[in-house]
C-alpha cells in the first residue's frame, strides 16, 4: 500500500495533472462527471415536471367544467398525467360496454379503477425517471470526497516521513488536497439532494391529484352506469 501511495505521490511528475496526484485527480474527475450529469438531470426533470403540471392544470380546468363523461377528452392532452389516467379509465369503461356508449353494471367499476391505478403507477414511474440517479449522486459524492480526504491525510503523513519535518510547509499540500475533495463532494451532493427532495415532493402532489381525479371520474361513471 505504501508503494502504491508513493507511486502516485505528488513527487511523481507523471501523477501531476492539475497540481494534485493521480488518485486525487481521478476523484475530482469522477465528481466533475457526476456534477455534469446531476445538473443535466435536474434541468431536464425540472422542465418535464413543469410541463406536466401545466398540462395537468389545463386538464383539471376542463374536467371541472364537464357536462358529460366524455367532455374532458374532446381534446387530447397526452402531456397531462391526469388526462392519461382518466383516458385509460374511459377506454376500459368503453371496452366493458362493448362500444363507444358506456352502459355497464356498477359491479364492474373496480375493473375501471384498477385500470386507472395501473396507469397512475406508469405515469409516476415515467415522471420519476432519473430521480434515483440524483439520490445516488447525493449519497456517493460525499463518500468520494471523504475518500479524497483520507488520501490527502495519508499523503501529508508521507510528506512528514519524507522530509522529516512537521512544519506547515510540509503538511499543507496534503491537507489542502483533503479539504478540496471534501468541498467538491459536498458541492456535488447538496444540489442533487435538494433537487431530489423537491422533485419527490412534486411527484407526491401530482400523484395525489391523479388519485383525486380518478375518484371523481369513478363517481361520474357510477352515476352514468345507473341511467
Amino acid at each position: 500500500m505504501l508503494k502504491l501511495i508513493q507511486t502516485v505521490d505528488r513527487g511523481n511528475n507523471l501523477g501531476i495533472l492539475v497540481g494534485y496526484d493521480i488518485f486525487t485527480n481521478a476523484i475530482m474527475l469522477c465528481l466533475l462527471v457526476l456534477s455534469i450529469y446531476s445538473w443535466a438531470a435536474i434541468i431536464h426533470k425540472s422542465g418535464a415536471l413543469k410541463a406536466a403540471a401545466r398540462a395537468n392544470r389545463r386538464f383539471m380546468e376542463r374536467f371541472k367544467k364537464r357536462q358529460g363523461v366524455g367532455d374532458p377528452f374532446t381534446e387530447s392532452l397526452t402531456a397531462s398525467p391526469g388526462f392519461s389516467v382518466l383516458a385509460e379509465g374511459l377506454a376500459e369503461a368503453q371496452r366493458l360496454s362493448g362500444g363507444e356508449k358506456i352502459r355497464f353494471s356498477p359491479e364492474v367499476l373496480p375493473n375501471v379503477q384498477a385500470a386507472m391505478e395501473r396507469e397512475t403507477v406508469e405515469q409516476v414511474e415515467r415522471l420519476s425517471h432519473r430521480l434515483i440517479s440524483l439520490a445516488t449522486i447525493a449519497t456517493v459524492s460525499p463518500l468520494l470526497g471523504l475518500l479524497g480526504t483520507v488520501w490527502g491525510i495519508m499523503i501529508a503523513f508521507l510528506d512528514i516521513k519524507r522530509f522529516g519535518s512537521t512544519s506547515i510547509q510540509v503538511v499543507a499540500p496534503g491537507i489542502a488536497e483533503a479539504l478540496v475533495t471534501t468541498i467538491a463532494g459536498l458541492v456535488v451532493a447538496i444540489p442533487a439532494a435538494m433537487a431530489y427532495n423537491a422533485f419527490t415532493s412534486r411527484l407526491r402532489s401530482m400523484s395525489a391529484q391523479m388519485d383525486n381525479l380518478s375518484s371523481e371520474f369513478l363517481g361520474d361513471l357510477r352515476i352514468h352506469s345507473m341511467k
